[in-house]
C-alpha cells in the first residue's frame, strides 16, 4: 500500500460482497463487473493487505486489494475458508473432508501459489481450525499438528517435513511472530501429571528454552507479543469443580521467550478470564476478568498491575494500531456498550452504544472503530457501524444476513500517530440511531367484541350462552388462541354466569389488595404532614435510608456507563434533599426520645 492511501474495509453477506473505502470517503470500491455470482462462502484479506480473496461454490477468486484487478482463479469447488501466508505468497483453502472413491487420503487443506493459482500441496484436516496451518513470518516454514508431533514443512516441498518436534500427548501449538520465531506446545494434564507448555526455537528442538507446568488445564489459548518475545497462556477447564461457574476455570500465565522469566498473572477477582490483548506499541497487556460485572486492568512486562479501568459488564478488549486508544466492550449476551480509553492520560474518552454487535476492529490508521452485527448469531438488524474515537458515528450501513466484515490490513507506519487525539473530520458525522425501544407488554388478551368496553364491563347472559354453543372440530379439551374458553359439555348459561361472577369478584378483591398495598407503600412518603410520633419518625427514617441505598445503586450503574432513564437520574439528583430530611428526622427523633424520658419524671413530681 502506498503512503497516504485511504483505508478500506470489506464485508460478506449471503449472496454478495462489498468493498468500500474507509472514512471520511466511505465509497464503494468494488465494481459491478467484479461482483461474484452466487453464495459467497469466505472473504479474506492477506496479512500485508496486498490481496483480497473470496470463495464461491465452484472456485476461489484472488484480486488486487487496491484496484480489484483479477490476479488468479483457483478452480476448486466446495471451499469453505481461504487464508493467506504472512507475506501473501501462498493461499490456503479448506473444504469439508469427504472420502472420495478410489482415493485413500484426499487432501482438503490445500496450499496454492497466490499469484498463479498453482497447487503446491495439501493435507488432510478433518475439522476446520483457523490455526491448522501456521507460518513463520518469513514464510520459511509452515507447521501442522499430527499425533504426538508438530511437523514443519518448506512451502516448496510439502510432501516431506523438514523439521519434526516430537512430544507425547501434544494437543496444541503456536508459532510466534518475529524475526527469530519460536514454537510453544501444550500437553494437557493427565491423572496426577500436570499440564505443561514448552517453548522451543524453530529448528532447535533439542532443549526447551522455557517450560511451565500447571494443573486445571484442559485446553489453552496462546497470545504472543507482536515481537515474539513474550507469551501469555490462557488455560481453561471444561468443568469448574467448585460449581461457581458454568464455563469452567481459567488462569493466565506469562512466559518470556528467552526463558529467563515466567509467572502466573495474579488477578484480584474471582471468575472467568474473558479476554486478553497485547499493546502493539508497548510490552504491556490488558485483561478482562471476573464474574460480571467484570474488571478490566492493565499489566506491565513483569505481569504487575499498572492501572484499573474499573468494573462493568464488559468481555472484550482491543488496542488500536498505535496502542493509544483502548476499546473495552461488552458483546454477546451483554448490552453492547463500548468504553474508549486514552492510554496516554488513562482517562475514559467516551462510551458508545453498539447494541447487537458481535465483532469490532480498529482501522489501520487507529482513528475509527468498526462494529458489526452478524448472522447467524442475530438474523435481524445486521449491519456495519463505524465510530471515530471521539464517539462520533460516521458510517451506518444495514445489510441483510451479514456474515463477515473487516479492515484491509496496513502497517501503522503509513499513518503517523498524532500528538493529541484529534476531532473527526468536518462534515462526516451522521445521526446516531436511537437504541430500539423495548416493546410494551401486550397485556391480557381481550376478544374483538370486548376490546372497546371498559376493563370491568360484564358479559351479557346471551353472550355467555353463545360462547357455550361454540364448537371447534377436533379441538376437544384444547384452548384455541383467539377464541373464548369452551364451556364443559352440558353447561348451562346460568352456570357460566355464576362462574363469570366469581371471576369478577376475585378480580375486585385483587384490585382492592393492590390499592391497599400501594397506599401502604406510599404512606412513608405521603404528604399528609410531618410525622409526630416516635413510631412514625422511625418508619419514615427506614423508608428514606432505603431510598438512599437505591440512589447509591443507580449512581454506581451511571458511573459504570450504563444509560439510565430520566426518572432514575432525577432520583439520583434528589439525594441532598433526602439526606437533609434524614438529618431533620434524626433530630426530631432525639427530641421525641428526650420528651418521653422526661414524662415519667414530671408524673412523679405531680404525684408528690
Amino acid at each position: 500500500m502506498a503512503a497516504r492511501e485511504p483505508t478500506q474495509f470489506a464485508y460478506r453477506a449471503l449472496k454478495e460482497i462489498g468493498v468500500r473505502s474507509g472514512p471520511p470517503a466511505a465509497v464503494a470500491a468494488l465494481g459491478a463487473a467484479s461482483m461474484p455470482a452466487g453464495e459467497v462462502k469466505a472473504l479474506k484479506y492477506s496479512a500485508n493487505g496486498r490481496y483480497l480473496a473470496w470463495a464461491v461454490a465452484s472456485s476461489v477468486q484472488i484480486v488486487d486489494a487496491a484496484t480489484q484487478a483479477a490476479v488468479a482463479t483457483i478452480a476448486r469447488a466446495g471451499v469453505q475458508d481461504v487464508r493467506f501466508s504472512p507475506k501473501g505468497t501462498y493461499a490456503v483453502t479448506w473444504e469439508r473432508h469427504a472420502p472420495r472413491p478410489g482415493v485413500e487420503t484426499a487432501a482438503n487443506l490445500c496450499v496454492w501459489d497466490a499469484a498463479t493459482g498453482e497447487l503446491k500441496g495439501g493435507f488432510v484436516q478433518s475439522s476446520f481450525s483457523p490455526d491448522a496451518l501456521q507460518w513463520t513470518d518469513d514464510e520459511a516454514y509452515c507447521a501442522k499438528l499430527f499425533s504426538g508431533e508438530v511437523r514443519f514443512y518448506r512451502p516448496a516441498a510439502l510432501g516431506k517435513p523438514a523439521l519434526v518436534l516430537q512430544l507425547e500427548g501434544v494437543s496444541a501449538f503456536s508459532v510466534s511472530p518475529g524475526l527469530a520465531p519460536s514454537v510453544a506446545v501444550f500437553v494437557p494434564e493427565r491423572g496426577s501429571k500436570p499440564g505443561l507448555v514448552r517453548m522451543y526455537p524453530v529448528g532447535g528442538f533439542g532443549r526447551a528454552v522455557a517450560n511451565k507446568t500447571f494443573f486445571k488445564a484442559d485446553k489453552v489459548e496462546f497470545y504472543w507479543h507482536h515481537l515474539g518475545t513474550s507469551l501469555l497462556v490462557l488455560t481453561q477447564t471444561d468443568v469448574d469443580n467448585t460449581g461457581r461457574s458454568y464455563y469452567g476455570e481459567s488462569s493466565l500465565y506469562f512466559m518470556a521467550a528467552a526463558g529467563n522469566f515466567d509467572c502466573r498473572v495474579v488477578l484480584d477477582r474471582e471468575g472467568p478470564i474473558h479476554d486478553v490483548a497485547w499493546s502493539p506499541s508497548e510490552k504491556e497487556f490488558a485483561v478482562i476478568y471476573g464474574f460480571m460485572p467484570a474488571k478490566a486492568a492493565l499489566f506491565n512486562h513483569r505481569a504487575e498491575p499498572v492501572f484499573d479501568f474499573g468494573t462493568a459488564p464488559r468481555n472484550l478488549v482491543r488496542f488500536n494500531q498505535h496502542g493509544r486508544v483502548l476499546a473495552i466492550a461488552g458483546f454477546g449476551n451483554l448490552l453492547g456498550m463500548v468504553d474508549l480509553w486514552d492510554r496516554k492520560s488513562l482517562k475514559k474518552i467516551c462510551t458508545i452504544d453498539a447494541h447487537g454487535a458481535s465483532l469490532c476492529e480498529w482501522s489501520p490508521d487507529g482513528r475509527y472503530l468498526l462494529a458489526a452485527t452478524l448472522s447467524p448469531r442475530l438474523r435481524v438488524d445486521n449491519g456495519i457501524r463505524i465510530w471515530h474515537y471521539s464517539g462520533t458515528l460516521v458510517y451506518d450501513q444495514k445489510t441483510d444476513e451479514l456474515y463477515h466484515a473487516g479492515w484491509r490490513p496496513a502497517p501503522a507506519s503509513l499513518y503517523p500517530q498524532r500528538a493529541s487525539l484529534s476531532p473527526p473530520p468536518p462534515g462526516i458525522a451522521i445521526p446516531d440511531p436511537a437504541r430500539p425501544a423495548q416493546p410494551k407488554p401486550a397485556g391480557a388478551y381481550r376478544p374483538p367484541h370486548a376490546r372497546n368496553r371498559p376493563a370491568g364491563a360484564s358479559e351479557s347472559p346471551r353472550s355467555l350462552s353463545d360462547m357455550a354453543e361454540q364448537k371447534v372440530f377436533g379441538a376437544s379439551g384444547r384452548v384455541v388462541p383467539g377464541a373464548a374458553p369452551r364451556a364443559p359439555v352440558g353447561a348451562s348459561a346460568e352456570m357460566l354466569a355464576r362462574s363469570a361472577d366469581k371471576k369478577r369478584n376475585r378480580k375486585k378483591a385483587k384490585d382492592v389488595d393492590a390499592d391497599a398495598a400501594a397506599g401502604s407503600a406510599a404512606a412513608p412518603g405521603a404528604a399528609a404532614g410531618p410525622p409526630t410520633t416516635e413510631v412514625d419518625v422511625l418508619k419514615r427514617l427506614r423508608f428514606l435510608k432505603k431510598k438512599v441505598g437505591q440512589i447509591e445503586q443507580l449512581a454506581a450503574r451511571r458511573d459504570a456507563g450504563e444509560p439510565l432513564e430520566a426518572n432514575q437520574l432525577s432520583k439520583i439528583d434528589s439525594r441532598p434533599q433526602v439526606e437533609g430530611e434524614i438529618a431533620e428526622l434524626t433530630a426530631k427523633l432525639a427530641e421525641l426520645s428526650a420528651q418521653a424520658a422526661a414524662a415519667p419524671d414530671a408524673g412523679a413530681d405531680a404525684a408528690a
